[in-house]
């Protein structure tokens, strides 16, 4: 508690900041880091805006490659990888939730949603969502439930990702693909379409 509590502190903040700028990253001394340091690689020339929030569980990893930009508000929570390739830029208030993998050169439009994980509802149905959810987490990988597991998200490169847009969990997105506003993709999208809806179904193909 005390640790997360310091990684909130101006101090920490700014010493946060001036770590990162000797490797070339400017980070606003506005973000929040609330993991280990050593979990998280930056590649020179990213970026990282006010009220960014990095926080990554037990062996949770955030790598960044060069020319990366988080505007303000992105949260990134994970106790899997996050890898976001070079020069992708993800727009204020997104939120990253779990293992997910980000390709070049993407961007994505203000309020994406992307999860791994799905929440534990149906497995012991006589309790409260939130006891249910905290019964899973303190039982071990071998003794959990099938059905809930983490399920990893990828991203191809060069795609759009537009506003509102929900990812859920094991959706995998080919190279190429624009996925349009408010849509929320359930199923995989194969390279260079073009999506819309919800759930979202390919409308078009950016190459013939």
């Amino acid at each position: 508690m005390m640790t997360r509590l310091l990684r909130r502190s101006f101090l920490w903040r700014w010493w946060v900041a001036i770590r990162f700028l000797r490797d070339g990253v400017r980070v606003d001394p506005r973000a929040t880091f609330l993991s280990s340091l050593s979990q998280v690689k930056l590649g020179r020339g990213t970026k990282i805006s006010r009220d960014v929030i990095v926080n990554l569980g037990g062996a949770g990893q955030l790598d960044m490659a060069r020319g990366t930009w988080l505007s303000h508000g992105v949260e990134i929570e994970s106790e899997g990888r996050v890898l976001i390739g070079e020069g992708t830029t993800i727009q204020r208030r997104c939120s990253l939730n779990g293992t997910i993998t980000i390709g070049r050169g993407c961007i994505f439009a203000p309020n994406v949603f992307i999860s791994s994980g799905a929440h534990i509802f149906a497995a012991w149905p006589e309790l409260p969502i939130r006891e249910q959810e905290a019964r899973y987490a303190a039982l071990p990988p071998h003794e959990r439930p099938a059905g809930f597991e983490d399920k990893p998200v990828e991203i191809g490169d060069d795609c759009w990702i537009g506003v509102n847009v929900a990812i859920m969990p094991g959706v995998r997105i080919g190279r190429g693909c624009v996925v349009g506003a408010n849509s929320v993709v359930t199923r995989s999208l194969p390279e260079y379409s073009i999506a819309v809806g919800a759930p979202a179904v390919v409308k078009s193909k950016r190459l013939a």
